[in-house]
């Protein structure tokens, strides 16, 4: 039986491959569907949190319990470096973290809607910090109390992560390899901060390497670690630490109904028949409000034009609620006057707003109870206002309108 065998059927991998098997069906099937591959590459991220600080923590389990054995002190009477014996080690937690990942990104493939590919250079960060993960296991196996390794590990390697990528400082937040912001379908991955992520982790790999090799191999190997760390540092710093740039468009899936046109992004092709529909009804449902537009287009595309933005239509969403999306252009939006930093601040004319944006959606939902739309306080006057002649209606958003251009105006009387 060869040295690596031996390792893994004494090692954690025959209980740990199945365990984080299973951790990666959960983590690939929290999401019912994701949108597009785009989305999904940021998703398989994020499901680092919770497969690499295990991985970190099975390899320095597994180390630790060698030291246990009393292997290191054998190791040293064979003319071969013990380093070798470390890292066979640590073979079964890399496989371990391996499979999890593998099968999450299985589950998260199958639940993908729309068309295209994954950003690789985002989703293979992903198996690739398993190496640095559990180098850093290795060596925490090796030096630290060992009962106390596995769990130390786990801890540090979560809370770098999981408080690293939700850093204040954007540098820190690369650094931390999650990509919480990657990425909608109107943006792509910068491939300079990219690199310099996997040139981060590569340094924390070899650094890593680097303690366990003896001192004359550990100062090349620590240089090197050095020096890769701080061209990852310049290169994300280079780009300003932004993860995402905008896309451009070269191609568009267009669709169009009643003088009505609705482009979408090529992978949210099968969208386009919802929008179309929604858009129609909405045009017919609020045409005596004033002229609604013939043009739709989705986040990112001909970005020079002027037109209601759409997004991805997310499981679950009825055409009532597309219809609903669409209304909310019809919202006045705030005075210059009332705008504060994250909104803005109560003026006269925004007392109407609930029962303005209840009108909205009885005309959209004209069967619903009044009591789904406004508080009950403004029931009476909800439906007073839906009762009452077309014309006074529109005169009565007219006025509405007028009074979201000053901080003094008061809201319109319902008619």
């Amino acid at each position: 039986m060869t040295p690596l065998l031996i390792a893994l059927r004494r090692g954690s991998a025959p209980v740990a491959v199945p365990v984080m098997a299973l951790l990666g069906l959960f983590a690939g099937t929290r999401e019912d569907t994701i949108v597009d591959w785009g989305w999904a590459s940021g998703q398989l991220q994020q499901h680092g949190v919770l497969l690499v600080p295990l991985t970190a923590a099975l390899a320095a389990w597994d180390v630790s319990r060698d030291r246990r054995s009393g292997s290191p002190a054998l190791t040293r009477t064979y003319p071969r470096p013990s380093v070798r014996w470390v890292l066979l080690n640590c073979v079964g937690a890399f496989l371990a973290g391996l499979v999890g990942w593998a099968v999450t990104l299985g589950m998260v493939a199958t639940n993908v809607r729309g068309t295209g590919g994954p950003y690789w250079s985002v989703v293979l960060l992903g198996p690739f910090t398993f190496v640095a993960a559990v180098l850093c296991g290795a060596v925490a196996g090796r030096y630290l109390p060992r009962h106390l390794a596995a769990p130390l590990t786990a801890v540090a390697v979560w809370l770098g992560l999981a408080f690293g990528s939700t850093s204040a400082d954007p540098v820190l937040a690369r650094l931390s390899g999650v990509d919480r912001e990657c990425c909608d379908v109107a943006s792509q991955p910068v491939a300079a901060t990219v690199a310099g992520q996997w040139l981060w982790l590569a340094a924390l790999a070899v650094a890593a390497l680097a303690v366990l090799l003896t001192p004359r191999q550990a100062g090349v190997a620590g240089v090197a670690a050095l020096a890769m760390a701080a061209v990852a540092v310049v290169t994300i710093r280079g780009t300003d630490a932004r993860l995402t740039e905008p896309r451009t468009a070269t191609a568009e899936s267009c669709g169009t109904r009643a003088e009505v046109t609705v482009c979408l992004w090529p992978e949210h092709a099968a969208d386009v028949d919802a929008w179309l529909a929604a858009a129609t009804r909405y045009r017919s449902l609020f045409a005596d409000l004033g002229d609604q537009p013939r043009l739709y287009l989705e986040y990112g595309l001909r970005p020079a034009q002027d037109v209601p933005r759409l997004g991805p239509v997310r499981p679950g969403m009825s055409e009532d609620d597309l219809v609903t999306a669409l209304a909310r252009r019809l919202f006045p939006t705030p005075p210059a006057c009332a705008e504060i930093e994250g909104g803005s601040k109560p003026y006269p004319a925004a007392d109407a707003d609930a029962l303005l944006s209840g009108w909205l959606a009885r005309r959209i939902r004209p069967g619903a109870p009044a009591d789904r739309f406004v508080p009950p306080d403004q029931v009476a006057l909800l439906d007073r206002l839906t009762g009452s002649r077309p014309e006074d209606q529109r005169r009565w958003y007219a006025d509405l309108v007028r009074a979201h251009r000053d901080c003094t105006t008061p809201a319109p009387e319902s008619p």
